[in-house]
């Protein structure tokens, strides 16, 4: 009976430091909710925009670009090597043809992307965003203009919401690169955020740096020009 009621005993206390233990992470979270480590108010550059992007094509892009050309390089050596053979095959001309095109629109593609992303993008330039930076995560959320929750007031609307895009440091395909003017932040290869340093004090910088470092180890990277 003794043995019973320390192991009821036991239980309850487990049971209860679970409990402690749910209702201070709790606490902290709700704390954090309100009282993030840092907050930045920014706008986003139509020049840095197109900079970030072109980082991210070299990261994502490029190498697979490479991959391409080089496959399709060889194939139109060997039908160049047929031509020479026979130039009268007129197969071998369009296969070569095809090649070169290929290799073309691989290169091509990418630029026109940037350009046409660009310009879609530059009505935003006078945009707002909030970075907020948590313990195991962060927010960037997009600010909506005053005038326009006024409007939409005024037309009996309901005004525009926007979530905020909520990121933890443990996601899944998440980087940061650190570069001379800005952080960029990638996402599974398929999102790009920008957080320029000029909307940042030098303590923000190295305090932002830091907990990127060490919350993301080796997929977080400075550039080679950083000091």
């Amino acid at each position: 009976m003794s043995k019973e009621i320390k192991k009821d005993t036991s239980s309850v206390n487990s049971q209860l430091e679970e409990l402690k233990s749910q209702t201070v992470e709790q606490i902290n979270e709700s704390f954090e909710e309100v009282n993030p480590k840092l907050t930045l108010a920014y706008n986003i550059k139509n020049t840095e925009e197109e900079e970030a992007f072109i980082t991210f094509q070299k990261r994502f892009v490029v190498k697979s670009s490479i991959l391409k050309t080089v496959a399709f390089g060889i194939l139109a050596i060997m039908f160049i090597y047929q031509i020479i053979k026979a130039p009268d095959n007129f197969a071998s001309w369009l296969c070569f043809v095809v090649c070169i095109a290929v290799i073309f629109i691989v290169w091509y593609n990418p630029v026109k992307i940037r350009k046409t992303l660009m310009e879609s993008l530059k009505p935003l330039e006078d945009d707002r965003y909030i970075f907020k930076l948590y313990e195991n995560k962060f927010s960037i959320e997009t600010v909506i203009p005053q005038e326009e929750i006024d409007q939409a007031i005024k037309d009996g609307e309901e005004p525009e919401k926007i979530p905020p895009r909520v990121v933890s440091f443990s996601d899944t395909g998440l980087s940061v690169l650190e570069k001379e003017n800005m952080f960029v932040i990638f996402l599974k290869k398929e999102s790009i955020y920008v957080l320029p340093k000029r909307c940042m004090t030098e303590s923000e910088i190295k305090e932002l740096s830091l907990v990127f470092e060490q919350k993301l180890g080796d997929d977080f990277e400075k550039e080679s020009d950083q000091s």
